[in-house]
């Protein structure tokens, strides 16, 4: 039964209210020939609605009959499955009451949404040719025909599965480049060519020994003759090895190899714990939960068992026994690493798994056998054994993920292969802490000594819209969709030097592909229109789990694959001076030159295009942006809208918590091709004197922004990185005088939840002669450790801390509440040594739980020459000129530069009655 989550997020349709929003290139309906509505694509949630998930596919099948024209045929509900936000019902078309293989409609809805996000009908409209059951032969009577063709290469066949079913006789599964050890390509192309009618088919399994293996038969039932033959396990063709994660990952040495002898491998064991049942007879064994290492295939190993819980072995090829743990070490680790991302279906459907890890009988291949009881892998111990390596343990198990996902796209065939190389490849990149080989899926394995393939890489530079894709091997297909969805990773986080900011992603990406799979309808195709499928599947998922969080990045990267076109309109507001629309952007997001501030509105003969002004306080303010067009259509006008928001600035900021509207305007002229428009003024009365933090964010149906599907609060800087249609401006600058002070107020604010703390301070740009002074709340500085920072005064309320130019320094180990708020002020004794009119930035960032939650930037622009310059004394709060007769009597410290005496005002000065008696008022 589908959750029912209480209050739906709606989503924000856009100024084209009734259009879905281009989050993939499909969106839209999409009938064929005969006026049948094949697919329905709508990742926004915006249009098909109603109470319940259920109850939106209920509504959308019975209002759509007509145009999906179910009423002609016999449409039988036969799953209901769930992820961690969607739930997928499928259809199967039946006639003569038996099953018409490969002919569904599956509907996808959005759990929190109640709305319909994706319709897939490949229902058979016309059955007229389809035999008469009554004609079929029996399944004695094709016995024969059916294990013909074992008879030579294996000791027995039986059949021990068969459906009378209807089959459209369209395609042939994909064949290997190479024979399998328990199945020759030859085998495999045995039978008919498709011919494109609709047989009546006795759908097989056979069972073979010597060696074991299963087998899809599919033999015509009223001719009697073989139609195709079809593996039913899975493999991966290659010898992989792990460690942890591997020796030459570990190592960066890519000459370590198995035969690199024990002497050199034991220093790549690492002592690890995992769960393994009570002693049985006195025996442990590698038997627990979810694995368990069974001699089950050929050669004959005796698996390990133990006086005591202890499972510590020299490496291969010393102890084979290595093999055993260091597979069920690897597959236990991966398996409850699964569990913990929230798939309903794949932890509800995950059973206990046999495992082999001295199997194939010497063969360089392993295998996932998902249609046995219990399920079965078995590695190979050719070359470099396969249970040596993390990749190809992960990769095996991956197989048997898509089975409890009710997913199926080609085993290893098709593009199943690019998940079961990237999923692994993303998980094992958090145990490589050197980040050395990270697109290589099976490093120690794929070595230079024992190299079986220059293409299984997630660094592809090859691409879809090739010319020669035609002639491109499956191998290097999966892994340039593996190479799109690694660069999804790394957009998402994956590239950050940080590795908390890395596991976040690893576990983002990853959600989103487990959820992926319940929304594309399975195909064993290599072609590149399952590759657009399981792509825009993951913009649908991320869509359904976040409301599209992460949708522009993964856009991006499957655009710089070749998948599909940018976008025809691609609008964006830049993030910082050298941004041009990438997704995501580089560093310092909250820079952007296409938001600024004028103190005068247009209607005064004010000229917007020189540039941002410093907001003056207590009096209207006007704010403009710019849009930029990188795409290759115009921008209709009247179909985008910008609406601009302003925070009080800090770090820790939540979209949309802490943001306040200054209101929506509709772009009403139309954007060219590389062209811009300029959209304001927003007018609105700061309160807090150039420590506006301003965000715009422009949207429309052509290219919606993520704030207008996100499904929660999230932290402001994934918005302003992830989203080029999002621009924030919130740089702090000030001015000070040789000798002078700059003071500014920063707050770090906690997080959706309770969070642990460290606040880093980065003074390395200020001459050394520079000292800041930074006073917070007690309980931030009481129980957090302190790095270059010492303690000039200790209040029960505030503390003060002091640290020097030219350094660093941190606050680590403070807590926050969700939602919490510490102001901190800081006040800069600036350098008498700095360079005029040059710009000297000190930089606050704030982590949360180790991950980045905001930075500021206060940027000191020195004032040496005095010409020009108005300087306020903040001690009688009097403003000064440097010729005024007083200027003598004042200190370094009370000399406040300002540009223009207005500004000054703004900020409470009141002019000198001698230098400034115009701005005297008493």
């Amino acid at each position: 039964m589908a959750r029912d989550n209480g209050e739906q997020q709606r989503n924000m349709p856009g100024p084209e209210a009734d259009r879905p929003l281009r989050m993939v290139p499909d969106v839209g309906e999409h009938a064929d020939a005969g006026g049948v509505l094949r697919k329905y694509v709508d990742p926004g949630a915006t249009l098909a609605r109603a109470s319940t998930a259920r109850k939106a596919i209920d509504s959308f099948m019975a209002a759509r009959s007509g145009d999906l024209k179910t009423g002609s045929i016999d449409l039988r509900e036969v799953e209901s499955t769930e992820g961690a936000a969607t739930l997928r019902v499928r259809f199967q078309q039946f006639h003569n009451d038996l099953p018409v293989v490969g002919a569904t409609v599956q509907a996808v809805a959005d759990v929190k949404q109640a709305s319909v996000i994706q319709v897939d009908h490949t229902g058979e409209m016309d059955v007229a040719d389809a035999p008469d059951p009554g004609d079929a032969r029996t399944v004695a009577d094709v016995l024969k025909v059916a294990l013909a063709p074992f008879k030579k290469d294996f000791e027995t066949a039986d059949v021990i599965k068969d459906e009378l079913v209807y089959v459209r006789d369209t395609d042939r599964p994909s064949l290997p480049e190479g024979d399998y050890p328990s199945a020759s390509v030859a085998l495999l192309k045995k039978g008919k060519k498709p011919d494109g009618a609709l047989h009546l088919v006795h759908d097989l399994v056979v069972e073979t020994t010597g060696p074991f293996e299963q087998f899809r038969v599919v033999v015509d039932a009223i001719a009697g003759t073989l139609l195709w033959v079809e593996l039913v396990g899975k493999y991966v063709t290659a010898t992989l090895k792990v460690f942890s994660p591997d020796p030459v990952t570990e190592s960066n040495d890519s000459t370590l190899h198995a035969g690199s002898g024990a002497a050199k491998l034991n220093g790549f064991r690492h002592d690890v714990q995992a769960e393994v049942a009570p002693a049985s007879g006195g025996k442990f064994r590698l038997d627990g939960e979810w694995f368990r290492c069974n001699d089950w295939d050929t050669p004959t190993f005796a698996q390990p068992a133990e006086t005591s819980a202890s499972f510590s072995y020299d490496t291969y090829p010393k102890n084979r026994a290595f093999l055993s743990a260091n597979a069920y070490y690897w597959l236990d680790s991966t398996a409850r690493y699964l569990r913990t991302l929230g798939n309903t279906t794949l932890n509800a459907n995950m059973v206990k798994v046999d495992v082999d890890a001295q199997g194939a009988n010497g063969a360089d291949n392993s295998e996932w056998l998902g249609s046995t009881t219990p399920p079965r892998i078995r590695f190979g111990e050719g070359g470099a054994p396969d249970a040596a390596d993390f990749g190809v343990i992960a990769h095996e198990y991956t197989h048997g993920v898509f089975d409890w996902l009710g997913a199926n796209h080609g085993g290893s065939g098709s593009y199943e292969h690019s998940i079961c190389d990237v999923l692994p490849a993303i998980y094992r990149d958090r145990f490589n802490p050197g980040q050395h080989r990270r697109t290589e899926t099976f490093p120690f394995d794929n070595n230079v000594n024992d190299q079986w393939s220059t293409e299984r890489t997630l660094d592809r530079s090859e691409r879809f819209d090739d010319a020669g894709f035609n002639g491109y091997s499956s191998d290097l297909r999966n892994s340039m969709l593996g190479t799109a969805l690694w660069r999804c990773y790394l957009g998402m986080g994956g590239d950050s030097t940080d590795p908390a900011v890395r596991i976040a992603a690893a576990d983002e990406m990853i959600r989103t592909m487990l959820e992926m799979l319940l929304i594309v309808p399975d195909s064993s195709s290599t072609g590149l229109a399952h590759a657009v499928s399981m792509a825009q599947g993951c913009i649908t998922a991320d869509s359904a789990l976040t409301g599209g969080l992460y949708s522009k990045v993964m856009d991006e990267a499957f655009v710089n694959q070749g998948l599909w076109a940018r976008r025809p309109v691609d609008v964006y507001i830049a993030d910082n001076p050298g941004d041009l629309g990438a997704q995501p952007s580089g560093p310092l997001h909250w820079t952007s030159p296409d938001i600024w501030v004028r103190n005068h509105h247009i209607s005064t003969g004010d000229n917007p295009a020189l540039g941002h002004e410093p907001p003056i306080n207590g009096q209207p303010n006007f704010l403009y942006v710019r849009v930029h067009n990188r795409g290759i259509q115009t921008a209709a006008s009247g179909g985008f809208q910008v609406e601009a928001f302003r925070c009080d600035p800090g770090t820790g900021m939540i979209w949309p918590t802490h943001f306040e509207s200054l209101g929506t305007l509709v772009i009403d002229e139309p954007i060219p091709p590389g062209g811009s428009v300029r959209v304001g003024p927003f007018s609105w009365t700061p309160q807090i004197v150039e420590q506006e933090g301003l965000v715009a964010v422009v949207h429309g149906a052509a290219d919606p922004a993520i704030t207008a599907t996100l499904n929660g609060p999230v932290p402001h800087d994934r918005v302003i990185r992830f989203d080029n249609n999002v621009g924030q401006r919130n740089v702090v600058p000030q001015m000070a005088a040789p000798g002078g002070k700059t003071s500014t107020t920063i707050a770090l604010r906690g997080g959706l939840t309770s969070t642990s703390g460290s606040w880093h301070l980065d003074a390395t740009a200020l001459p050394d002669d520079t000292r800041i002074s930074i006073r917070t709340l007690s309980r931030i500085v009481g129980s957090a450790e302190l790095t270059n920072l010492k303690v000039t005064e200790k209040g029960s309320v505030r503390t003060t801390l002091e640290m020097k130019g030219g350094s660093t320094a941190v606050v680590d180990g403070f807590r926050l509440e969700a939602d919490d708020r510490a102001a901190a002020d800081i006040t800069i004794d600036f350098s008498h040594h700095a360079d005029h009119l040059r710009l000297y930035p000190f930089i606050a960032t704030q982590y949360q739980d180790s991950l980045i939650a905001g930075r500021m930037t206060i940027q000191i622009t020195a004032v040496k020459e005095l010409e020009g310059f108005f300087f306020g004394n903040p001690r009688s709060g009097e403003l000064h000129v440097s010729t005024c007769p007083y200027w003598s009597k004042l200190g370094a410290g009370s000399k406040v530069p300002f540009l223009r005496a207005e500004d000054a005002v703004a900020r409470g000065y009141n002019g000198c009655a001698y230098c400034q008696p115009a701005l005297n008022t008493g």
